[in-house]
């Protein structure tokens, strides 16, 4: 059996952390006596005990809001000028002030495959070799090196989905390491965020001025804000594991599927048209202001009928659009493949595409319907059959619908990425 592409090598608790061989595990992973070997010797000017100081000062800048914590401490992980000392560093400050924060957290430790990485980067040094972009640019990597996006950093905005994919909680943060180890960081409270209602800033002022522009006036200033918001409570990342273990497989399988793609055009076509499909996924989900919400929904769309074509899914982009959103479609293909998302983040992700489904139905919305709206973002200057079936609509528009990209994007996670 082959060696999956993404697997949890370790979950540490707050009584892991004096475990003597959890610590010579990360030396090991991070090569922590790499000076030594070679007789050279790290220093930090002015400095007696760097390590010690720099666990000081994270401990004082350390914010007293949890969430903040949680990202403060996950992106400090690699912040120590030594990478060879991150395990230790962890273990010794950043580790004990999560556990401090979330006694009853956990720190997965999710180690990625060699193959991954030498696959992916050399089929895009070949790209490199193979297009104009050496010739213009002869000491970039490979084309669209610059748009962030490219095939290897999948894994990542896969975590993206899982942390944030449930509105409006963060389930877990994640950092990519040296080591090719991601620390996912898991709380042990799900954490709620908003765009409109944390503080009070001259950002949210601009933003609350499109308030009512596609907006659901049944929820807009409701407690759960323009979206319906998912329970904390139910939705803990400590009872919603069997979750997290289930999204890091499909993952690890996707990751397996794109690196056995021979062709290394075809094979960033698909990464990178899976990444900015998750990109906006994200960005919808977590936007609470409903145009900026429903922007980003047809965006993502877009991609994903562009990701039914690529794996044969369908012939016709259009029709692969509106397929999404047809209540055929999800009740057969997407709730079907998701029978068995475990615990009740698996149950809360199929309740989200019944209620879209019956959100289009109440609002009359066909998937031509929701076609029209999407072409209406060129503006309005359209076909005069799509204007003629726009203005026989209200413009009405569920905001809930739009949390439906978290179960099809979970549905093509399901789905074996074959490219012929």
């Amino acid at each position: 059996m082959s060696k999956a592409m993404l697997h949890v090598a370790r979950k540490v608790g707050r009584e892991d952390l004096s475990d003597p061989e959890l610590a010579r595990w990360l030396d090991e992973q991070f090569e922590a006596d790499a000076l030594e070997r070679s007789g050279a010797s790290f220093q930090v000017h002015g400095s007696t005990d760097p390590m010690r100081e720099w666990g000081e000062a994270l401990e004082s800048k350390l914010p007293e809001s949890p969430g903040r914590a949680l990202f403060y401490l996950c992106r400090s992980t690699t912040g120590y000028i030594a990478q060879n000392d991150v395990g230790r560093v962890s273990m010794q400050h950043t580790w004990p002030l999560f556990f401090e924060t979330f006694p009853g957290g956990q720190i997965w430790l999710a180690s990625m495959s060699d193959r991954w990485f030498d696959e992916v980067w050399g089929g895009q040094r070949h790209m490199a070799g193979q297009t104009a972009y050496q010739k213009t640019h002869p000491t970039g990597l490979h084309p669209q090196e610059a748009t962030g996006l490219g095939s290897d950093l999948f894994p990542f905005f896969a975590l993206n989905l899982l942390a944030c994919g449930i509105y409006p909680l963060l389930l877990c943060a994640h950092t990519h390491t040296t080591a090719r180890l991601i620390f996912i960081y898991i709380p042990d409270k799900a954490i709620k965020h908003s765009q409109m209602l944390e503080g009070k800033t001259l950002y949210q002022e601009a933003l609350w001025m499109l308030e009512g522009v596609f907006d659901d006036s049944l929820t807009s200033h409701g407690s759960g804000g323009p979206k319906s918001a998912a329970d904390p409570d139910r939705l803990s990342p400590l009872h919603n594991l069997g979750y997290f273990e289930w999204f890091m497989a499909q993952v690890s399988a996707r990751m397996s599927d794109i690196v056995a793609i021979s062709d290394p055009f075809r094979r960033e076509q698909l990464g990178m048209t899976a990444n900015r499909a998750i990109c906006d996924a994200h960005l919808c989900v977590t936007a609470q202001l409903p145009y900026m919400a429903k922007v980003l929904f047809f965006s993502c769309l877009d991609k994903l009928a562009n990701l039914m074509l690529m794996l044969d899914m369908h012939t016709d982009e259009v029709e692969a659009w509106k397929r999404l959103l047809d209540a055929t479609f999800i009740t057969n293909e997407v709730l079907e493949a998701l029978q068995h998302v475990p615990d009740e983040a698996g149950q809360y992700v199929r309740s989200l595409a019944e209620y879209a489904a019956e959100a289009m139905e109440l609002d009359e919305l066909s998937p031509d319907d929701m076609r029209d709206i999407r072409n209406s973002h060129h503006g309005y200057n359209l076909r005069p059959r799509i204007v003629a079936r726009l203005m026989q609509k209200s413009g009405e528009f569920h905001n809930d619908i739009t949390l439906i990209v978290t179960p099809l994007l979970l549905f093509f996670l399901t789905r074996k990425w074959r490219i012929a």
